[in-house]
This record gives structure tokens, sequence and C-alpha cells, in this order.
């Protein structure tokens, strides 16, 4: 086949093998049958938050980009709010993980 497409709504949630992984996980890229970077859709409901983590074993590196809603990016300690169409990438080193705000927040991670 020369392409492949899903819907997120056909999508269970669920961790995956990422650091982070938490319950509000969507696995895309497996899916889609990408194997050289892995995507998920996060889907925080409001208060929650992903996995605090790093990538010094992995030597990964992530790229969120805010798809709906609004919340805080932690990194090191340090909150930096984050909203609709901000993309932001951490550090290896960096601890990080992301809050979500009273209306929630969902993102797409991007990691290679």
């Amino acid at each position: 086949m020369s392409f492949s497409k899903i819907n997120s709504s056909d999508l269970s949630l669920g961790p995956g093998p990422h650091p982070a992984a938490s319950p509000f996980d969507k696995r895309v890229s497996e899916p889609l049958g990408v194997s050289a970077f892995e995507v998920y859709k996060v889907e925080l409901p409001p208060g929650a938050r992903t996995e605090p983590h790093d990538h010094l074993a992995d030597q990964v590196e992530d790229v969120y980009a805010i798809v709906r809603g609004s919340g805080w990016l932690v990194v090191d300690g340090r909150r930096e709010p984050i909203e609709v169409g901000d993309f932001l990438a951490v550090a290896q080193a960096s601890t990080r993980y992301v809050i979500a705000g009273e209306s929630g927040c969902e993102l797409i991670a991007m990691c290679a």
C-alpha cells in the first residue's frame, strides 16, 4: 500500500514503551506502519499529567504539539504555560512532564 490512514477515535488509550507512557496515550505510529519514530496522541483530562521522565538512557528527542486545551510543561521543576498552537522541545537531560489545565490538554508527541 502507498499510504496508511487511521482516525484517532479508532485507537485505544493505554501506555506504550515510551518512558512517559501513561493511560492517556494513543499510539499512532504502529497502526500506521511507521517504525523510524514514535507518534502518540496524548489526551489528558483536566488536572491529569504525563509521567516525569528524561531521555538520557535512550537518547530520544521529543517534540510536542498542543492541539487542544491548555496546561503547563514542567521542565526541571519550572512550569511553563502551554496552549493550542505551541510546539515544544526539551533537552534530553531535562526531566519533563505535562499537566492539563481545567479544560484538559491534548498533544501530539513525536519521539525519535
